[in-house]
């Protein structure tokens, strides 16, 4: 381990230090969880423009006809 590992000593941490980490992980996640959800929707947007036109015929029609 670092030596800067080692000396740590945790009852020398205040309170404010430990409360502080926890918090700043949360946001840092969701931030993440945030951005791939976003990635994902202009993904799906990007390769899946938008639903067929209904007066398009759909290739089952077109061997009927």
């Amino acid at each position: 381990m670092s030596k800067g590992r080692k000396d740590w000593n945790p009852a020398t941490a205040t309170k404010h230090e430990n409360a502080k980490a926890p918090r700043r992980m949360m946001l840092f996640v969701v931030a993440i969880f945030l951005l791939a959800c976003l990635a994902a929707l202009a993904f799906t947007l990007i390769t899946h423009p938008g639903e067929p036109d209904e007066k398009s015929p759909t290739p089952a029609m077109e061997q009927v006809q």
